[in-house]
């Protein structure tokens, strides 16, 4: 009966993973097409935008993660995404070309899409 219990639970755990990642791909891929449209991306540009801005989902799945398990705390959280969207919004902001002040609109908007797929 352990077994069984620890098997199904294995599966539950990989399958919530697994439909987690096809998420945030998902979105990835959103968020890309609409900053190729909006910025007339070529496609190594798309190609680096997309690795970029996973780096930046699987940096704010992690600290989640870790304040979960109770390793950091909610203010060392908040800190990290923070220096995380930093990071980001400053790389977007120079491969399009843009200060961060013309692109806040597109990104707000992003949010706001990406919370909806």
């Amino acid at each position: 009966m352990k077994k069984i219990i620890l098997t199904l639970v294995l599966v539950m755990s990989f399958a919530f993973t697994y439909g987690q990642t096809k998420w945030h791909e998902k979105q990835n891929k959103h968020f890309v097409e609409a900053a190729a449209k909006e910025y007339s991306l070529n496609e190594s540009q798309q190609k680096e935008l997309s690795e970029n801005r996973m780096v930046m989902v699987k940096s704010f799945m992690d600290s989640n993660k870790a304040f979960k398990s109770g390793e950091i705390t909610e203010d060392q959280k908040k800190e990290k995404n923070r220096e995380t969207s930093k990071t980001f919004n400053g790389y977007f902001s120079q491969l399009v070309g843009k200060p961060y002040k013309e692109v806040a609109p597109f990104m707000a908007r992003m949010r706001k899409e990406l919370k909806n797929l």
